[in-house]
């Protein structure tokens, strides 16, 4: 049976509307994105003083070139991928070649538009070099999912993502929350699954024993709390037979690996062990044992006990929370390239509205029809 037979195969009982949506809710949340690193921090505007974008660089910095085209890949190919129709996820060359042509000017377009608006910016620069490097990305990107190889790895995305995630309602949007917390754990500066930054640790409070119980049982307590609700939202999106305590433990390995891997090529030395306090390990221990407890609760009252636990984690993640000022949270890091500004504070963001989103789908999905593999609960 050929690839794309079989992802029609199992594809079938699914709407190809369903997939095009997701791509839609994707394309929508990295324009956002896109948006805040071309734009941030959206205060100090002023009357341009002069249009560099029409003026060609002296030099050319050959990571900015990088950062700009891999900034763009996304946009591109989440673009060019809606274009892909029916059950096997198929396009025609020339269909294809229109929608290639179409998202490199979309890209482009996108580009010169907040190029443009950055010369109103104090401390940003706009350059043609940036659009020109945006729209090389938009134009890979896209290239990358209309290609033959592209739609094999994409089908096998498809097939990937029904075999092992619900059929409930709200699952997709519940699969790019996933991936805006696995990109929040990118910034090592924000401890997992706690709000604010760790630079208080290491300036205030510098000599404060991680062992006291007034600091050890507040933040293992809202550590506890937030790992239960990401474990129940992980088991909600889930198929039945998986939703256990393993695929909890792989994400969370993940996460962290992530976050220590970034800790090592990012940040100063003295701050590398902040990635593992003794608190995040009871917090971490407890959150899984609670969620062994309710892991086998019904589908529906497992998003109503998670909604629960996320907001509970959240006041609590807020009331222990270290804020620092923004600058003072910059001096963590040692990274020598640009762009550290505007990874930091949107990698922040995505940490801090990330309960709020979680609530809001665990809430909704409460209320939703729950998957026919659990209408019987």
């Amino acid at each position: 049976m050929s690839d794309a037979s079989s992802t029609a195969r199992i594809l079938q009982p699914h709407p190809p509307a369903a997939a095009s949506r997701a791509f839609g809710g994707a394309l929508f949340l990295y324009v956002l994105v896109l948006l805040y690193a071309s734009l941030a921090p959206f205060s100090g505007w002023s009357d341009e003083q002069s249009l560099t974008l029409l003026d060609w660089p002296r030099y050319i910095v050959p990571f900015d070139v990088f950062i700009n085209v891999v900034a763009y890949l996304p946009f591109g190919y989440l673009l060019a991928g809606r274009a892909l129709r029916g059950q096997s996820f198929e396009i025609s060359t020339r269909d294809g070649l229109r929608w290639w042509i179409i998202a490199t000017l979309a890209g482009a377009a996108l580009s010169l538009l907040l190029e443009f608006l950055q010369s109103y910016l104090p401390g940003r620069v706009s350059s043609p070099v940036d659009v020109l490097a945006n729209a090389m990305g938009a134009a890979i990107g896209a290239m990358a999912v209309l290609l033959s190889p592209g739609q094999h790895l994409l089908r096998r995305a498809i097939v990937w993502r029904y075999r092992y995630f619900s059929t409930a309602p709200l699952v997709d949007w519940g699969l790019l929350l996933l991936l805006v917390w696995f990109v929040a754990q990118l910034n090592p500066a924000i401890p997992m699954f706690e709000a604010g930054f760790i630079a208080i640790a290491f300036q205030d409070g510098a000599a404060q024993n991680v062992y006291d119980a007034w600091v050890l049982l507040p933040q293992a307590l809202g550590i506890a709390l937030n790992v239960t609700a990401f474990a129940l939202l992980l088991s909600v999106l889930l198929r039945a037979p998986f939703s256990s305590l393993l695929p909890v433990v792989i994400a969370l390995g993940i996460g962290f690996g992530a976050k220590v891997l970034m800790a090592s090529l990012l940040l100063k030395a003295p701050q590398l062990v902040s990635t593992l306090s003794p608190a995040s390990v009871f917090g971490v221990c407890g959150g899984l044992l609670t969620f062994v407890l309710l892991q086998h609760v019904a589908w529906r009252w497992r998003c109503f006990w998670g909604s629960l636990f996320v907001f509970a984690g959240g006041v609590m993640a807020k009331l222990v929370a270290a804020y620092p000022t923004f600058e003072s949270a910059l001096k963590l890091f040692n990274w020598p390239y640009g762009q550290l500004a505007n990874f930091t504070g949107l990698t922040r963001w995505m940490n801090e509205i990330w309960p709020l989103l979680a609530l809001l789908l665990l809430a909704s999905m409460f209320v939703s029809r729950p998957p026919s593999s659990e209408q019987s609960e």
